[in-house]
């Protein structure tokens, strides 16, 4: 995978060019064959395999009164009032083609993706990255809406057709100006800013990953913070493994000089 970092990640627009002509302005598509490594579908039969011990599961359109989700979280601590699905149930849900799975704070799934938010939280306030998964064209997702957060969308497998408003929250009404259509396919990178009205639909399985921000207080391009990860709120990812240990290798046993035998020897036995 290619070298996590913020010039590399907006490559070829680059850094500055992005934060001078984009940050919180418009959206910017990166047609690119890059991180698509980030979150593939065996990251996803690795995570979804560990419920119900996978934190925050979400499917939508789970049912069709009220925002329509099922929440793992909430259905544990009693604030949503839906049954707790088994394994198989999940796993039944999931076959119906017209869910769409969400698996938020998936960052410590993968440490490139706690990479990519630190590298992030060097230019933005603490985020988090969500996984959203869905097995077929026309999986159900979210309407057209504006996120509060600074939204950077790894496409990593499938293909996803996006349109983008011209209208920024809040509005009275629904947004109805699409300025940009255009679909992503793995490798993209779509860049959204907080507010900007936007819709997703699934035309095949497609997996996508939503890294997303807050902006740090008081950030402009005049007075511009840039932070290390050091000081960075995210906890840190630990190397577990143990240190490779030196193997001595065996002295090779020492040859024995054959003796030197000659013909002549034997022709006077």
């Amino acid at each position: 995978m290619d070298k996590i970092t913020l010039e590399n990640i907006l490559e070829p627009v680059g850094v500055a060019n992005f934060f001078k002509n984009y940050w919180g302005k418009k959206h910017l598509v990166i047609r690119r064959n890059k991180f698509k490594d980030l979150f593939t579908w065996n990251d996803f039969n690795n995570c979804l395999n560990k419920y119900p011990y996978l934190k925050g599961l979400q499917i939508i359109d789970y049912k069709k009164e009220g925002d329509g989700r099922w929440c793992l979280d909430k259905v544990r601590n009693g604030k949503l009032k839906e049954p707790f699905l088994s394994k198989e149930e999940i796993y039944k849900q999931w076959t119906n083609k017209n869910k769409t799975f969400v698996i938020p704070f998936a960052e410590y799934e993968k440490k490139e993706l706690v990479d990519v938010c630190f590298e992030f939280e060097k230019y933005f306030d603490y985020g988090q990255s969500n996984v959203y998964a869905s097995p077929a064209a026309n999986s159900k997702s979210f309407p057209a809406h504006a996120d509060s957060t600074e939204n950077f969308l790894f496409h990593t497998e499938g293909e996803t057709k996006w349109a983008i408003y011209k209208e920024f929250a809040p509005i009275t009404g629904e947004a109805k100006n699409i300025i940009d259509e255009f679909v992503l396919t793995p490798g993209d990178l779509l860049y959204i800013p907080s507010y900007q009205y936007h819709k997703v639909d699934t035309i095949g399985p497609r997996i996508l990953i939503s890294v997303h921000f807050k902006n740090k207080k008081e950030q402009s391009l005049d007075k511009f913070k840039i932070t290390t990860i050091e000081k960075s709120k995210r906890d840190k990812w630990y190397n577990w493994s143990p240190p490779k240990q030196k193997i001595n290798k065996p002295t090779p046993a020492r040859r024995m000089n054959k003796p030197r035998w000659s013909k002549p020897y034997f022709n006077k036995l």
